[in-house]
């Protein structure tokens, strides 16, 4: 009944790795990155996603798709974020002088009513430096994300969060919610390609919006009640095998390699490391512990000074 998710089976290094530990390195890298600015940080980490990326052996013809979605989300949101604070940096982040390059007419934010007027759009070095550190921020997080459903076997998937202490309940949850989408696109298909050897004309829908969603009942409505009833046979089988009365034991059982714990150890203690840095960064306001808190601009781009 259910379909998989995008997984494609793979002789590589990453795909051989425990799905523990991919998942373990997604939240460590998110949460070490999230914690600093710093470019050169940001980058040397970016870089080894990439890395990362490459070991899976994942072509683009494979993948396309999802990276067209992760970028261009990354875009909107750091371009949207550039507008909002109107080229400004955080103000977390060391920036005593902002070498502006050039500025532009348009619109910010006031304390006093209307609220919003015209304010110039700043385009300095730190600005567009902090610009591309979030993008390469944002896309080395979805890069780690990506990894996981393409090269992690669905039927691991529960067993590996359940591994992770997460309770039976929550991890057979996200089980099923990695074989869900899939299941839907399959039954989409299905039905447009049923409506179609109908005379249903999908591309050539007339009207206005209101219109054509009228005209794309006997698409959608199939679908929506299939997912529905597909959802009521599997509560209906869980409630059979009386799931979630006792502890659940599992078919599957996986075991780190060295390295797994290899990687495990390296990304907790990258994390664990950052943290501390950041925390000592705090107290001291120069010097090697602070540099979690700059940007790390070269003195060449700002002029020497």
């Amino acid at each position: 009944m259910l379909t998989t998710f995008t997984y494609i089976k793979r002789d590589s290094f990453v795909h051989r790795l425990d799905p523990r530990t991919k998942i373990i390195l997604l939240f460590a890298y998110s949460f070490a990155v999230a914690q600093t600015s710093n470019f050169w940080l940001i980058a040397g980490g970016f870089l080894l996603t990439i890395i990362y990326f490459r070991l899976s052996r994942l072509r683009w013809e494979e993948t396309k798709s999802t990276w067209k979605l992760v970028i261009t989300v990354s875009l909107i949101l750091t371009i949207g974020n550039y507008l909002l604070s109107g080229g400004n940096i955080l103000q977390e982040v060391d920036s005593y002088r902002v070498h502006v390059l050039f500025s532009l007419p348009f619109l910010g934010f006031r304390p006093q009513l209307p609220y919003i007027g015209p304010a110039p759009l700043l385009f300095s070095v730190e600005s567009i430096i902090f610009f591309f550190t979030q993008l390469m921020r944002n896309i080395g997080i979805a890069t780690l994300g990506i990894i996981i459903p393409y090269t992690v076997d669905p039927s691991h998937m529960g067993v590996a969060f359940r591994g992770l202490g997460i309770p039976d309940k929550f991890a057979y949850a996200i089980d099923l919610s990695f074989r869900f989408l899939p299941t839907v696109v399959r039954d989409f298909d299905t039905t447009l390609a049923a409506q179609r050897a109908r005379g249903f004309e999908i591309d050539n829908l007339r009207g206005g919006p209101f219109g054509k969603v009228m005209r794309i009942t006997p698409l959608i409505l199939p679908v929506v009640i299939g997912s529905i009833l597909g959802a009521e046979d599997i509560i209906n089988a869980m409630e059979l095998r009386c799931f979630g009365v006792t502890k659940r034991s599992w078919f599957i059982q996986l075991q780190m390699k060295r390295a797994d714990i290899v990687l495990v150890s390296i990304g907790i203690s990258f994390f664990v490391l950052l943290t501390l840095l950041n925390i000592a960064g705090s107290f001291y306001g120069q010097g090697p512990l602070h540099f979690t808190h700059t940007q790390g601009i070269p003195s060449f781009l700002l002029g020497g000074h």
